[in-house]
């Protein structure tokens, strides 16, 4: 029998203790296995997120005063969601552009509008992922 904390559906995880990169190879579904608090840490979830200007519309994203992300990394091409807390509050897909620095990030996102400048959260949850989160 399998080692139930090490797999879930007969399939490896990613532990939010370890933020262990999960293996996606050859794998329809990775998942990913944490606490809401884990979740919301750097590792999977940045807030904070400050832009120059309202955007109004724009199709790039230019944060910055996030916080840092560590763990599984951010890289260029990553798919993420752009959440507002104030204005346009609509979770929105968007795509790593750049990663200036370790508390900036800018991301190209269809026409988005808002009348915020701050208190942005983007997180890097995928569809290609199950998370469980208790």
């Amino acid at each position: 029998m399998a080692n139930l904390t090490n797999i879930i559906g007969g399939q490896p995880y990613a532990s939010a203790i370890t933020n262990a990169i999960p293996d996606t190879e050859n794998k329809l579904l990775d998942f990913w296995k944490g606490t809401q608090a884990q979740y919301d840490s750097a590792v999977l979830k940045r807030t904070g997120g400050v832009l120059a200007a309202a955007p109004n519309p724009d199709t790039s994203l230019a944060f910055t005063s996030l916080t840092t992300a560590s763990g599984m990394g951010w890289t260029i091409g990553d798919t993420v969601y752009v959440t507002g807390t104030t204005g346009n509050t609509t979770r929105t897909v968007a795509t790593v552009t750049a990663i200036p620095d370790a508390t900036s990030l800018t991301v190209s996102i269809a026409s988005y509008t808002s009348s915020a400048t701050t208190g942005y959260i983007v997180d890097k949850y995928d569809s290609q992922t199950l998370y469980l989160i208790s």
